[in-house]
């Protein structure tokens, strides 16, 4: 089984925290829709022949473009590709794009699945991230987005925030968990390069939130989420039992998966492939037949360090008996090493030959995962 990833590089503002490759000038919008439909047709045979078991619209803003639009994108993966029947279709939308006649036309659609960019409730988070919806809006997108029968709805929040104390962020989750959703994705601020944020922290305009405020949003975030019955099965990442995200665990179990558009990522076990993160020169590219795309071959090692990063980060863990079975006894050998120091700290537990980070270690992942890597000498 594989995924297809649409990459819709297109917002109608820009948020000040985000590092995504995207584009606020929406003129372009008709003819990307026609590159990526020749993307997707001029890679046809990349997944090997594999049924397509997820489609994901992720961006930028997918829900700039009309429910039709979107489903043209569907209708093109299904001439090239075989989808499965119980196939998950996500579209990531802003919630001040999920109106009445939104919803109505998308449920029409063969979309079955939403992930709704609320990031906060508080209104004064919102103006700061210069999000472009109310903490009253994406409330309400949530409950409209149910009554037109949406019943596998994720949402993003973000933690670590200036501001952000540890009580405002216990009144999002509540507020989260009221809304009766199935899966949450949340992430700690990143200041990465290039954003405004960044450019603020820099000139001292922003400041860091202290290191125990955001360790004590997280350890929250996880007590709450397994009250609520919610699986930990991934850093990141918590839903309903049976309703991971498909399109996520695609990355966390290896499997292959075609990225399309602008800055998309494709993967299919031997390699690694990213297009180029521009939007003309993607579309020139395209319509001429270029080059639009670079790839990184990878090595025995890289494999290995590679299920080391993606595993790790999931409730299922890094299997030993995978290790063995396709990287070798030294390789087993290393990461049983490995484990031994972090057994003895609590941070990692073995169980049922594999190795997973304890609720302690999760705290500590980024340190655990690197020392498992190997690395050549």
């Amino acid at each position: 089984m594989s995924g297809i990833y649409f990459h819709i590089p297109f917002c109608k503002q820009l948020c000040h925290y985000c590092a995504f490759h995207k584009s606020i000038s929406l003129q372009a919008k008709e003819r990307m829709l026609i590159c990526l439909k020749k993307e997707l047709k001029n890679r046809k045979d990349y997944l090997k022949g594999e049924n397509i078991d997820s489609i994901y619209f992720g961006g930028g803003t997918p829900s700039v473009y009309s429910p039709t639009e979107i489903q043209s994108l569907i209708d093109e993966v299904a001439l090239h590709f075989t989808i499965n029947k119980d196939v998950e279709i996500t579209l990531e939308a802003n919630p001040d794009d999920l109106n009445r006649d939104y919803l109505k036309a998308l449920k029409e659609s063969s979309v079955n699945r939403l992930s709704v960019g609320i990031q906060s409730f508080h209104d004064e988070d919102l103006i700061l991230m210069n999000r472009r919806h109310t903490g009253q809006q994406a409330y309400d997108a949530i409950k409209r987005a149910q009554a037109y029968g949406f019943d596998n709805i994720s949402v993003d929040q973000i933690y670590g925030v200036p501001g952000l104390t540890v009580e405002k962020w216990e009144e999002n989750l509540k507020k989260v968990f009221e809304l009766n959703i199935q899966h949450i994705s949340s992430y700690h601020l990143m200041y990465d390069p290039n954003t405004v944020f960044t450019h603020k922290l820099k000139k001292g305009i922003l400041k860091e939130v202290e290191e125990e405020v955001s360790l004590a949003q997280y350890k929250h975030l996880i007590s709450e989420a397994q009250k609520h019955g919610f699986v930990h099965y991934e850093i990141s990442n918590f839903s309903k039992p049976g309703l991971e995200s498909r399109h996520n665990s695609n990355y966390w179990k290896q499997k292959m998966y075609l990225g399309l558009g602008p800055s998309a990522h494709s993967y299919n076990i031997n390699r690694r492939e990213w297009n180029v993160s521009d939007n003309l020169k993607y579309m020139n590219a395209i319509e001429k037949g270029g080059e639009y795309s670079e790839y990184e071959e990878l090595s025995f090692n890289d494999k290995f360090n590679d299920y080391v990063l993606t595993s790790l980060r999931t409730m299922w863990g890094l299997n030993l008996d995978i290790i063995k079975k396709e990287f070798g006894e030294s390789y087993h050998k290393h990461c049983l090493e490995k484990a031994d120091k972090y057994i003895q700290s609590n941070d990692v537990r073995i169980e049922n030959s594999h190795i997973i980070l304890t609720d302690k270690g999760v705290f500590i992942s980024n340190d655990v995962m690197s020392d498992f890597f190997f690395i050549e000498e």
